[in-house]
């Protein structure tokens, strides 16, 4: 697991470590930082890698995502609860193909992330699928793939922890079904794979899923890549705004599930602007103990220079936090107070 993030010099980080933990809750104001957390990773996955070029698409050069502040390369290294160390150097002014270098000079055993992001398919009438061997199994960003993910793991049986009770039975494909009836009660769901054609697609009570609501799209990447991270050995689950187009009821469920995962030993990560989902993991705390010591909660901002300050809150056990950042989820009680 890695337990700890170093950036220098990336994006709107000058110089900042930042605790990661089982579980952890990025959230803050909208550009504060949030998202360049995710990004790091990413960027070190493909540098574990030995990837000829680890610059995400679409971020622009190196000198783009340095700080403007910062003069040298950047810097961005992880550390895990073994004390071992990765670090990779982004060059200034080199190739594409040239420009990082990898400091570690030890064995470090890097998670395989399942990364779904905030711009994953929402009702589509079919979704692609990879033919590539190596990523078979396995589910893009904005959930390519997601059903062959689904059927290469639907009959490996779960953690007895993550059976929900509306599912028929305790491997994948039923409690995939069963959390989805926490976002709409009495679905029924089901997909099919016309590697023919390199597409897929799902059905809901038999309707195409463009002629159901958003909700159930955008939370079958989430509910997959949860449920499958616990099946996957030294996995890594990353989850932008996994509360996207659900109901209140809906996010907190979600929680729930985020929560379960974690405690029956995945690493996730989930960036949020939920108060709903936020609350339900503190319900977590609450009803398990010990499981609090396993969050760890990062809010961001930023200062007037534009670089980024984060506080990070203690969560108890009792799910208070030790100290309330201006800002973390406060709105309903300043909208509450102009009503009464």
């Amino acid at each position: 697991m890695i337990n700890e993030i170093n950036l220098q010099g990336f994006k709107s980080f000058l110089s900042r470590k930042l605790i990661l933990n089982r579980l952890t809750v990025l959230t803050g104001l909208n550009s504060s930082g949030k998202s360049s957390i995710i990004q790091a990773l990413l960027i070190l996955e493909k540098a574990s890698k030995g990837e000829n070029s680890i610059l995400l698409d679409g971020h622009g050069s190196v000198e783009e995502i340095r700080n403007q502040y910062y003069s040298d390369n950047i810097r961005l290294t992880v550390s895990n609860n073994k004390d071992k160390v990765f670090s990779t150097e982004l060059i200034i002014g080199t190739s594409q193909e040239q420009s990082y270098f990898n400091h570690s000079k030890e064995e470090f055993n890097f998670p395989e992330i399942i990364y779904i992001s905030a711009n994953r398919f929402g009702p589509k009438t079919s979704v692609p699928i990879y033919n590539d061997s190596l990523k078979r199994n396995r589910i893009g960003a904005n959930g390519e793939n997601i059903f062959q993910f689904i059927k290469s793991f639907e009959d490996k049986t779960l953690n007895t922890k993550l059976i929900h009770p509306n599912s028929e039975g305790e491997t994948l494909e039923y409690n995939i079904r069963g959390w989805l009836s926490v976002i709409s009660p009495n679905v029924k769901f089901r997909y099919e794979i016309e590697k023919n054609s390199d597409t897929s697609y799902s059905m809901f009570n038999e309707h195409r899923s463009t002629n159901v609501g958003f909700g159930l799209s955008y939370s079958l990447s989430v509910i997959t890549s949860l449920l499958i991270g616990t099946l996957i050995p030294n996995s890594l689950v990353i989850i932008e705004n996994p509360e996207a187009h659900l109901h209140p009821k809906g996010q907190t469920e979600i929680a729930k599930l985020i929560s379960l995962c974690a405690m029956v030993g995945t690493q996730i990560i989930i960036e949020t602007h939920s108060d709903h989902l936020f609350d339900g993991i503190r319900i977590s705390a609450k009803e398990n103990e010990g499981f609090a010591q396993e969050v760890q909660i990062h809010w961001f901002e930023l200062n007037e220079n534009e670089n980024t300050e984060v506080y990070s809150p203690t969560l108890f056990d009792d799910g208070r936090l030790d100290s309330w950042p201006k800002g973390l989820f406060d709105q309903f009680e300043l909208n509450a107070s102009k009503l009464l």
